[in-house]
């Protein structure tokens, strides 16, 4: 009798020689056959049913670029969500896998990043950061059929176009933060601003939300300036957003560049003017990063933030418990975190592939039975209707892919810290 210890062995050396060797190597499969003591009795036959396939995931983060000081902290919320799962049992009984790639906030980088995990078996990907990064690679996902859930795109076009069912996000459009920050320059007494923002799409969306709702209110917009995204040299910009004499000049701005802007900004005079800040710096460190050690001191600013409940107490604690300062949380992580539980929660329900990924993300966001974290998951793969309440809040998925409840923060700038002063809901 063959002893099957041994062939077995055999058949893992040759499996593993396969998978080491490139694709026209041979492999030369030999049996060997021991003789054993015959056994008075076998245990009968039997045969493993076959594995169910893993889901693949990926994140796209700003690991490089503008947006280098944030992106670690939100990549940070997708693998807490991943690590949950999986401690949980994973989709399928298999552990969900997750691909780490660096999008930048450039279009090629973003591309080439993305090939390579679809190349990997990625069949959905929380990312891109910026806006015009994911409008840059949004095609090749959907024609390669794989799932795109951002975390903080906020530009009004993703509303409009076209993603056939491939695309949503867990953060609201710059529609509502221009309400909110105009809103807030009311509060405060501000009559007349003048705007400094990025060129992009992210910049002009929230600079044209945010003047026309100013004006509403009654506010006079003195002047909108942008400025390249790859510009390396600022101070005709912000000399020209200067001119007029505003009561705050609100800035539209990213870490790297943004600090292009405030350096001489402070030189001209112009940090002893109110400014109100937006999403793309919050958190970023930013008296540090532009060396202007208390100048930014009391400058306001908004941003995408979490709704007070039980899911978000629960994700910040399990947040601090895994991020390097013992933070519970940074800006956009919550949304991270949501991005990957509403695409495992519809993979546990409707299957790993893209297709099969997209079809159920609208539905895992409301409707059913409300759930939070992987509590989701098991319900979902159990055939209940689940509604998520995710760690930034009710996501309520609209057809189009976008959240039709949100929180945002009002925060302030204390040195490198930007603590909270109070938070806005929108439901649905």
């Amino acid at each position: 009798m063959k002893n099957r210890k041994a062939l077995a062995l055999i058949a893992i050396l040759a499996l593993v020689a396969v998978a080491c060797g490139g694709s026209d190597e041979v492999v030369e499969e030999v049996e060997v056959e021991t003789t054993e003591a015959p056994a008075t009795t076998e245990a009968p036959a039997t045969t493993a049913a076959p594995a169910a396939d893993p889901l693949v995931l990926a994140s796209l983060m700003p690991l490089s670029g503008d947006l280098a000081s944030l992106g670690p902290g939100i990549a940070l919320g997708a693998a807490l969500a991943v690590e949950q799962i999986n401690a949980a049992g994973g989709i399928n009984g298999q552990p969900v896998v997750l691909i780490e790639g660096d999008s930048g906030c450039d279009g090629a980088v973003a591309l080439t990043s993305l090939n390579d995990v679809i190349a990997q078996g990625a069949q959905g990907v929380m990312g891109a950061a910026c806006s015009g990064t994911s409008l840059a690679i949004l095609d090749t996902a959907i024609a390669a059929e794989v799932v795109m859930v951002s975390p903080s795109n906020t530009s009004p076009q993703f509303t409009k176009i076209d993603k056939k069912g491939f695309y949503a996000r867990t953060a609201p459009s710059d529609l509502l933060q221009g309400d909110v920050l105009a809103s807030l320059l009311v509060e405060d007494g501000v009559q007349t601003v003048s705007i400094i923002s990025r060129a992009d799409s992210y910049g002009r969306g929230l600079a044209e939300a945010t003047a026309a709702a100013f004006e509403a209110a009654g506010g006079t917009v003195k002047t909108i300036v942008y400025h390249a995204t790859d510009a390396t040299e600022f101070t005709s910009e912000v000399t020209a957003v200067g001119k007029g004499g505003a009561e705050a000049i609100v800035g539209i701005l990213f870490p790297e560049t943004g600090c292009g802007v405030l350096q001489p900004a402070f030189e001209q005079g112009l940090l002893d003017t109110p400014w109100y800040m937006t999403d793309g710096v919050k958190d970023a460190g930013l008296a540090s990063l532009c060396g202007l050690g208390t100048a930014l001191d009391g400058f306001k600013g908004t941003a995408p933030g979490s709704a007070a409940g039980e899911a978000k107490d629960a994700f910040e604690a399990a947040y601090a418990g895994v991020s390097a300062d013992g933070s519970p949380t940074f800006i956009f992580a919550p949304q991270a975190y949501d991005a990957v539980m509403l695409m495992a929660i519809s993979a546990a329900a409707n299957g790993v592939t893209g297709p099969e990924i997209a079809s159920g993300l609208v539905a895992a966001s409301s409707g059913g039975e409300k759930c939070i974290g992987v509590a989701c998951i098991a319900l979902a793969a159990d055939g209940v209707d689940v509604d998520y309440v995710g760690a930034s809040g009710e996501v309520e998925l609209d057809q189009a892919g976008d959240p039709t409840a949100a929180t945002y923060d009002i925060w302030t700038t204390e040195g490198d810290t930007n603590p909270v002063l109070k938070s806005v809901d929108f439901g649905s």
